[in-house]
């Protein structure tokens, strides 16, 4: 797809990431290399339109010292239950390990969380399900 500017990219992100099965996975398997002067968690989170709670959640659960510890060092990988039926095959968990490394080992002032927002989009009737709503 072609764009007139960089703004006009940029502010179709959303969109297009939502309807993009490729936009979707393509962090599933990636692995973040770390900068050579990472800033620790202090990166930011852009709001990608009513994501604020979204986003205040992943910055308290990300600044919990062993939860942090177990996604970037990948224990999680060895717990997911993939044959589910009622899970997310992992997806979630990968989606949101993904991010938090980011968060912590890159050298970025803010990210933009579009892949775990619509890995939660797409598993939101099974939230709603397990609070019995």
């Amino acid at each position: 797809m072609l764009y007139c500017s960089e703004g006009c990219k940029y502010s179709d992100k959303g969109a297009h990431s939502a309807k993009c099965d490729k936009a979707y996975d393509s962090d599933e398997n990636k692995d973040v290399t770390p900068s050579a002067t990472p800033i620790d968690g202090l990166a930011g989170l852009e709001n990608l339109g009513n994501t604020c709670y979204m986003n205040c959640s992943i910055q308290c659960l990300s600044n919990i010292k062993e939860m942090t510890d177990y996604f970037v060092s990948q224990k999680y990988k060895s717990e997911i239950n993939e044959k589910n039926p009622l899970g997310t095959q992992g997806k979630l968990a990968k989606k949101y390990a993904y991010l938090v490394k980011r968060l912590w080992l890159e050298n970025k002032r803010d990210l933009a969380p579009y892949s775990l927002k619509i890995a939660v989009s797409k598993f939101q009737t099974m939230v709603f399900l397990f609070l019995g709503k």
